[in-house]
């Protein structure tokens, strides 16, 4: 097994500039479902398919058949098993694949965290990691992670790394950012010597808001030819989503270029184009999600209409909304009996009218976040060919100028302890809610106080 990137469009530098590729995993000969299985390509800019427990979200494998065109491309992180300090899964030889029940055709990344959990109370020391789960703390050390690596046999991991969460003033307040250097490093060096396993590895960048220590960090990494692309994941650091992205920046311009660049927490389509015009190249799709949870479905194009990459048998839409995603709690969705958006090719829109999936939001069923997570995804998926359409013309800077204005994108100047509220602020909502809008508790919903001509603003 071989996972090589590809840039395209491109020379490979230093800057941090857009650009486009293609990861490819060379599975060694074998057969996948009868055939001999060629190269598995992830085209980039692109995602990994956000999971929980293995599966995504609201979709049983056979129902995710109906999203099409998804990447071929799946993350998995390890604290959903961690059940116990030993999780079960690492006594299932057979490896990951199969435990999830995913075809051989799908590049699978193991990490160790959940993008979507902002706040984290467990401490890790300079041996382990700590993580929280439903049973209590749960420690994790490197030498476990790659032992767990080494039964699941994914094709990628990130190994464990040491979570910065506090504010800026932390940063002339003593030396846990120093720490967290170093404590990274150390667990890289010991997860590398215990794998066995021969899978890539993405290294976690370090470094949190300190430049000097990021310099560090990023200069540790870029002489080493054992690790095949970097981890972005400043998920906690109570900055700007900017300023996220600028310290990125910082990093990678002491990193190799030609190495792929995965940033977790950036899944918002606004997040997504300022760090596309970056230099990121991987992202996970946890947002499309967030969107589903709240009972909406989405709306935003990047452009006027949907770009010329659409399949055939999907028909243009005329004029992009102005709102970022439409709110089927709205009792104006009682009798409209039109589609989530008109002219989407998507399961769900084919099929099914905003009425039916308002009344089954009202009705508390579980089918509401299944057909408006199929129309998410789908939705997701065209984002992401209209930013690889937009980037081979040349259009990206404007396009994503463009959008931003549209949908309301708030920009901030300074840097501040919070994060702005934004159009794509979902995410950020389902950070701090604990339940689905299918959920048999009664919720207090924000849609009969927001307008839908304002949902974007």
């Amino acid at each position: 097994m071989a996972l090589h990137f590809e840039l395209t469009g491109v020379k490979a530098s230093g800057a941090a500039v857009p650009r486009t590729g293609r990861l490819v995993l060379d599975r060694a000969s074998g057969k996948a479902g009868g055939a001999e299985q060629g190269p598995i390509v992830l085209e980039t800019p692109g995602f990994f398919k956000y999971t929980r427990h293995g599966l995504q979200p609201h979709l049983v494998p056979d129902v995710a058949a109906e999203v099409d065109t998804l990447p071929a491309a799946t993350r998995v992180q390890l604290e959903d098993f961690l059940e116990t300090d030993s999780p079960d899964c690492g006594r299932y030889s057979e490896g990951l694949h199969k435990f999830l029940a995913l075809d051989s055709s799908e590049i699978l990344i193991l990490d160790t965290l959940d993008p979507t959990i902002y706040a984290r109370t467990a401490k890790p020391t300079n041996a382990y990691m700590a993580i929280d789960s439903d049973g209590g703390t749960r420690r994790l050390a490197a030498a476990a992670f790659a032992q767990l690596a080494n039964s699941l046999k994914p094709d990628i991991v990130i190994p464990p790394f040491d979570v910065i969460e506090d504010p800026l003033p932390s940063l002339t307040q003593g030396k846990r950012i120093s720490k967290s250097v170093a404590r990274t490093a150390k667990w890289l060096d010991d997860c590398i010597a215990a794998l066995t396993y021969p899978v890539a590895i993405f290294a976690p960048v370090a470094g949190s808001h300190s430049l000097e220590l990021r310099t560090k960090a990023a200069e540790s990494l870029v002489a080493r030819q054992d690790i095949a692309g970097y981890a972005f994941n400043d998920v906690g650091l109570a900055v700007t989503q900017d300023y996220k992205l600028r310290l990125a920046t910082h990093s990678l311009e002491k990193l190799d270029a030609s190495k792929p660049r995965y940033m977790l927490g950036a899944s918002a389509p606004d997040a997504v184009l300022r760090a596309v015009l970056g230099g990121i190249d991987l992202f996970d799709s946890s947002y499309p999600y967030a969107v589903t949870e709240q009972g909406f479905a989405s709306t935003y194009v990047l452009g006027d209409s949907f770009s010329c990459t659409q399949p055939a048998s999907e028909t243009s839409v005329a004029s992009a909304t102005d709102a970022a995603h439409l709110d089927l709690w709205q009792e104006s969705m009682f009798a409209d009996f039109g589609p989530l958006v008109e002219g989407c090719a998507c399961f769900t829109c084919r099929g099914h009218h905003r009425s039916y999936i308002h009344h089954l939001l009202k009705t508390k069923e579980m089918l509401a976040t299944v057909l408006l997570q199929i129309h998410n995804l789908h939705w997701y998926q065209r984002f992401f060919n209209d930013i690889r359409a937009s980037l081979a013309q040349g259009l990206l800077p404007a396009d994503t100028e463009h959008f931003l204005k549209k949908y309301g994108c708030e920009t901030p100047q300074t840097l501040g302890g919070c994060r702005p509220v934004q159009a794509f602020g979902e995410l950020d909502a389902l950070a701090s809610q604990t339940l689905s809008p299918t959920t048999k508790i009664q919720r207090k919903r924000h849609a009969e106080q927001q307008p839908l001509e304002t949902a974007a603003s």
